[in-house]
Order: structure tokens, then C-alpha cells, then sequence
């Protein structure tokens, strides 16, 4: 997702051919590349590199070009940069970035624009690539689901140590704390029925949640941790069972509430699955295997889940309106959350939660 604290924000993503991203590892890394290919993303360019030779990581690289608008926040990136060393100097399976020849984290650098012959400025890393499979490529299991959970608690649990000023992002437009900005967007929604159920959830977070800010645990947080950033790997022990292996991209990364990026990882595990509580409850019950949430965090959670669901479909139709020609990317899982969001609003909190006491009760009763 991208990092760009305003929605408003026009992205231009950077133009580079294989061949020119090629003499980029080279002349900045000094790797002979043996192969390069592009990966999937939205306003950045990404391509999976492999290099001859020795190299000090077997698995490849991955050659990250910034779009113009994001590598103006240079402090962002290098909080980003130290976040992932922080994490994987604990032994996470999280990507490293690689030093440039100049021992540089990172470096600006000045690329020819497709069309009109100008130039633009983008800051390019290298990083190493994690080897696995995305958790949105495998069958969804409850086992998978607790996984998941466990796997986000412990992430906190490392990151209470460590902090960031850059992190502090007050103006960022995915922060849940900045919900109630989403009245301005509602207007791109076509259906009125679906601005209503938005506005009644804007209020509903504006009265339960906010209010409660100084009551939760806070620190830095992943900020995205969603079906296309977790990697997972097959357990060697249980053929079938999938175990967490990875976490990808921290352009969402700031210090907000533990319980937001709980409710992140809840409403995009849901929104994708049949039995979605259910599903949801594996999430909690691993995610309290490592650390109980406290009373305060329960009142706000479920207000939360649907407050990300909200955020994700307005933000969606806003940022299509504003970028027409990737509407088909944006709208993807717009039907997907709005089905999880007219689920989710139409089931009491006191139904919700009851059913995942439940889950977690069973667990327990298996651990034992």
C-alpha cells in the first residue's frame, strides 16, 4: 500500500525498463545481474533480481524504485529501513536492505519520465527477497488463521523496543485515527444506502474509539498486515498445515494503538473467507497466546475492525475516482469488503465476541 499520508496525494509511478533497472544493480550495487523481472505493485516499481556469482544472500534481491511523491519523505524511508534491520537483528523473517557501494542505505536518482523527456527524482534500495508463498495463495485454515495471530503479537512484542520520530505520521490517511477525514470521500461511493452504513461507522468510531486513545498500548506498528504482505511456508512436520514465514512492506509502518493493527489483520483475513467470525476468532486466539488484550482494547475492537473495512472501501472508490485507469486494481476486493462490512455491521459486538470466547476457550482446552 502506499505510504503517501494524504489521499489526495497524485502518484506518479517511475519509469524504468529491465535493461535500464539492470544498469541500475549494477552501477549501484556492483552485481552482474543474471536476471531481472518485475513484480506487481501499484505505485512503485519492484523487480526480482538474481545475480552471478557468489553473493552474501542466495535467495535474490529486490530492486525498490519509489514514485516521486514518497521519496521526497526521506526520513520515512530510513525509519522504514531501520525498522526491518530492527527486526530481523531478532531473528524475523522480514527483508534486509542492502548498502549501495557507497555504504548508503538508499540513493536518489535521476530518472527519464515516459512521455514528455523530463526527469524525476526517486530514491532506490535494494532488499533482500524472502522466499516463500504469499498467505493469500493458500488454502485459508483455521490453524493458518491462529498463525497469523501469534505471528503479529510477537512482531509487537519485539517492537516495544523500538521507536522512530518519523513514525509519527498525525496527517497519514490510512491511520484508522484519521477515519472521520473519510465524510469528504463518501460522495464517490454511487449507492446511498452504502454512504449511510459508512457514516454510521464514521460516528460510531468517532464516539467509541477515539475518545479512548490514551487508554491503549501504543508503539510502533506494522500498519498492513494483510493477505499480500504475510509469507508463508508449508510445515515440514504437518504436510498441508502453513506456517508464517515472512512479512513484507512497511510503507504503512507507524506508532498508532497495538489494537489497530490487530483489526487490520482481522478485517483482511475475514473479508476473503466464507466463515468469517469464525476465522476471526483463530486470529484473536492466537494473537492472545502471546499477550491478553486488555479490557480497554476489547471495548474498541470491534469498532475498529470495521473502521479499517470502512477505510479500505472509501479509499478505494476515492483513490479510482482520482486514478481511473487502475479502477480494475482498486476495485478488486471491493466487493469482497463490502460483503464482510454489511456481515460485520448487522452482528452485534456482544454475538461476535461470545463466539470467539468460544474459539479461544476450545483452544485452551486443546493445549492442554
Amino acid at each position: 500500500m502506499a505510504q503517501t499520508e494524504k489521499a489526495e496525494e497524485i502518484l506518479e509511478k517511475p519509469h524504468l525498463t529491465e535493461e535500464q533497472a539492470a544498469q541500475l544493480v549494477e552501477g549501484l550495487y556492483g552485481f552482474k545481474v543474471k536476471s531481472l523481472q518485475p513484480l506487481n505493485s501499484y505505485d512503485d516499481l519492484n523487480f526480482y533480481v538474481k545475480v552471478d556469482g557468489s553473493a552474501p544472500w542466495p535467495h535474490g534481491y529486490n530492486l525498490k524504485v519509489m514514485n516521486g511523491t514518497d521519496s521526497k519523505n526521506e526520513d520515512l524511508i530510513e525509519a522504514q529501513n531501520k525498522l526491518m534491520a530492527f527486526l530481523a537483528d531478532r531473528g524475523f523473517p522480514v527483508p534486509r536492505v542492502v548498502p549501495n557501494l557507497q555504504g548508503r542505505t538508499m540513493s536518489l536518482e535521476q530518472l527519464l519520465r515516459k512521455d514528455n523527456g523530463s526527469y524525476s527524482h526517486n530514491i532506490v534500495r535494494l532488499l533482500t527477497y524472502i522466499p516463500g508463498t504469499i498467505y493469500h495463495n493458500v488454502p485459508v485454515t483455521h490453524h493458518l488463521a491462529y498463525e497469523a495471530g501469534a505471528f503479529l503479537a510477537k512482531i509487537h512484542e519485539a517492537l516495544k523496543d523500538f521507536s522512530h520520530p518519523a513514525l509519527h505520521r498525525p496527517d497519514f490517511a490510512w491511520s484508522l485515527k484519521s477515519l472521520p477525514t473519510l465524510e469528504k470521500y463518501l460522495h464517490c461511493l454511487q449507492d446511498t444506502h452504502h454512504q449511510e452504513v459508512n457514516m454510521e461507522i464514521i460516528e460510531a468510531f468517532r464516539e467509541k474509539v477515539l475518545p479512548r486513545m490514551d487508554e491503549l498500548p501504543q508503539g510502533v506498528m506494522h500498519g498492513d498486515f494483510n493477505d499480500l504482505n504475510v509469507l508463508v511456508e508449508e510445515d515440514p512436520v504437518t504436510p498441508g498445515d502453513y506456517r508464517g514465514c515472512g512479512l513484507l512492506d512497511y510503507g504503512d509502518a507507524i506508532i498508532n494503538p497495538y489494537v489497530f493493527d490487530l483489526a487490520i489483520a482481522l478485517m483482511y483475513v475475514m473479508s476473503v473467507v466464507k466463515d468469517q467470525i469464525t476465522f476471526g476468532g483463530h486470529v484473536v486466539a492466537g494473537f492472545e497466546s502471546v499477550r491478553a488484550l486488555t479490557p480497554a482494547e476489547w471495548d474498541v475492537l470491534y469498532y475498529c475492525v470495521i473502521a479499517r473495512a470502512s477505510q479500505s472501501y472509501v479509499l478505494g472508490h476515492y483513490t479510482a475516482s482520482i486514478h481511473p485507469q487502475n479502477t480494475e486494481y482498486l476495485m478488486v476486493t471491493a466487493g469482497s469488503v463490502w460483503e464482510f462490512m454489511d456481515m460485520w455491521w448487522g452482528t452485534s459486538k456482544e454475538q461476535v465476541y461470545k463466539q470467539w470466547r468460544d474459539i479461544q476457550q476450545s483452544s485452551l482446552n486443546q493445549s492442554e
